[in-house]
Order: C-alpha cells, then structure tokens, then sequence
C-alpha cells in the first residue's frame, strides 16, 4: 500500500439559552440536514465494527509544570515527549507513564515540532523560533521566518529532512505554507486560497511529505512546493457535521471542531474525531478512505473528556502504539497499544 497520497481552536460547541418562554416555544430543534458527501460517509461509518484500544497506562499528573499539555510525540526510544504550553515545559515519559525529565522554556508557549534519534524540536509561536534540545537540554534557537503578520495569526512548525515547514493562517498578510532551510529560511512558499478557517490544524510529515489537518472540515492536504493537493477523508463522521453545514450556510457564527489532531504511521492515517465524552480515533488508508474505528475499553459519556493532540508509531507489521494528551477532566496521558485486525 503507497502512503497518502491523491491528487485533486477549542471545541465549539453550541449552547441554548432560553427565557420567559412559553412551554410551546420552548422545544428547538437542533439543525440536522448534512451535505450528501457527508451522508454517504456516515453510513460508511455507520458499517463499521468498532475496535477495542488495549490500555498501557492512563495517567493524571499533580505537578505545577503539566497543566496545559498541548502536543506529544513518541521518541526513537519508545519515550513519550509532551510539551505543555502553559507552563512551558517539555516532558519526557516513559513507557510506564512515569515523568523521567523535564526541561524548562521560559516565555516559548511550546509546541513540539519534530524527534530524531536524541534530538528534539520545538516550536515558539510566541518567540518566532525552534528550540533545538538534545537530551532534553536546549542547545540552540533558531528564528523562522513566519512573517510578521497580525498577532492574532496562526502559525504551526514542523522539522523535516531538509529543514522546516511552516503554516501561516492570517488574515492581515494572508495564508500560507512554506518550506524553510535548516537556518528557518524561507525557500519557497504555497498560498492557501479562501478563508483561514478551512486550514486551521497542525502539519504533519509523513517521510515522502508534509500533510495539512483541517480541524473544521473532513480533509487534509498534502502540500509540496509545487502547490496543494485534497483529499476528503470518506466514511469521517461527526454528530456536529450539521453545524458545520449551519456555518457554512451562515446560519450560526462558529465552526465546530471536528478533529483535534492526527498522526501518520506506516501508511495510514489516524484522526482523533472530537467526540462528546470518550476516545474515538477514526484510521484511514491511503487513499483517505475509513477502514477501522478506535475506542478506549467501556466508552461511556463523559462531558469533561477532552484530549488534546494524537501519537502514533507502528511496532509491528499491524502492531501500533498510541498515545493521547488530555487537559480534561485533569491534565494527562493516555498511551494504548492495537494490533490491526485482518479483514
């Protein structure tokens, strides 16, 4: 199977208030209409057995330096690495859920950009730089060149073989991908067309390229320096499908969040599908089409669940790791193990 490849900010959610009603006007009826596109990938779904994720440890963390954790990443070690973008600090976790060191970056706002080997990258959307670590101690700080823009722009960074690649959402100077050198140069760049709001979500290489996540919408984009490509994940399926649809429309003010993160392992591709109370994680082949549905043992509702970023690595030939970032109902980690089922 090839990899991806096809040529072509908080969860939102909604709240009613409504008073000194009388009873009869009292029942709204939430919007339900979706696109057809998205019917089709609900009843995909819909056919979908659902798998089990085998737990290795859910852990909460009581310590001032892990309130806000906002990225993570497996190491070549099998380590997790968790960056917390309040309080500034980098963990790294071992395989057991145990905290084995940490390394503070006073004023960065964190967000982990790339591991290799004993080397670390991180990403100061605040500072305008990356932060090179090689066992866990920072060694460098190199600008890149996101452009100036209007402080309210978005702008995610990831390390690659040849340098970096950053994504840029902003309405004053525009938006954009583009591909740095390794001193954060910029060397060529992609304009994204229409609104910022299609684009919003991390970056992710996957060894051929750079793949761009849409929290909002059901596709990701492969971006090269000869310009951009989509793909529509089919068969993703989400209960605020119809309020996307509703904004779209201009009938409300907000998208929601869709998915919160995703990560690419061998040749496939897992989505963490924002869901209201428990873990779903939806896997995609290569040509973006769902092949399995993720959860955690006993998913039962729960209001206060909210994970925050995805990882992932194959340890086998179907055998995965992954872990899950969650700031709510208390700041923590969730790391599982699933062996792909033949079918």
């Amino acid at each position: 199977m090839h990899t991806l490849r096809r040529t072509s900010l908080p969860l939102f959610l909604a709240s009613i208030l409504l008073t000194g009603c009388l009873p009869s006007s009292c029942n709204r009826v939430e919007p339900r209409a979706i696109t057809p596109a998205d019917s089709t990938s609900r009843a995909l779904a819909a056919s979908m057995p659902v798998d089990t994720l085998d737990v290795v440890f859910l852990r909460e963390y009581d310590r001032d330096d892990f309130e806000n954790p906002r990225t993570v990443l497996f190491d070549d070690a099998g380590h997790l690495l968790v960056a917390d973008s309040r309080t500034n600090a980098v963990h790294r976790v071992d395989p057991a859920g145990d905290i084995v060191a940490s390394t503070a970056l006073e004023g960065s706002i964190p967000y982990l950009a790339g591991a290799r080997g004993d080397t670390t990258w991180v990403f100061s959307p605040a500072e305008r730089r990356v932060h090179t670590l090689v066992g866990m101690t920072p060694v460098a700080a190199e600008g890149v060149d996101v452009g100036a823009g209007d402080e309210r722009a978005l702008s995610w960074v990831i390390r690659t073989d040849s340098g970096f690649v950053s994504k840029v959402l902003d309405d004053a100077d525009g938006n954009r991908i583009a591909f740095h050198d390794a001193s954060g140069t910029v060397q060529q760049r992609v304009d994204l067309p229409g609104p910022s709001w299609r684009y919003a979500g991390l970056l992710r290489d996957d060894g051929l390229g750079t793949v761009s996540l849409s929290g909002f919408l059901p596709y990701i984009y492969r971006a090269t320096p000869a310009g951009l490509d989509s793909t529509r994940l089919v068969g993703f399926d989400s209960p605020m499908l119809a309020r996307t649809l509703q904004f779209e429309r201009g009938t409300t003010e907000q998208p929601p969040l869709l998915s919160g993160s995703a990560a690419i392992a061998g040749d496939w591709l897992f989505v963490l599908n924002m869901r209201p109370g428990w873990l779903h994680v939806d896997v995609f082949d290569s040509d973006g089409e769902l092949a399995y549905v993720l959860t955690q043992p006993d998913p039962a509702f729960n209001k206060e669940y909210y994970p925050t970023d995805l990882a992932v690595r194959q340890v086998g030939e179907r055998q995965f790791e992954l872990a899950v970032t969650i700031i709510e109902p208390a700041p923590g980690l969730e790391r599982y193990t699933w062996t792909m089922p033949q079918r």
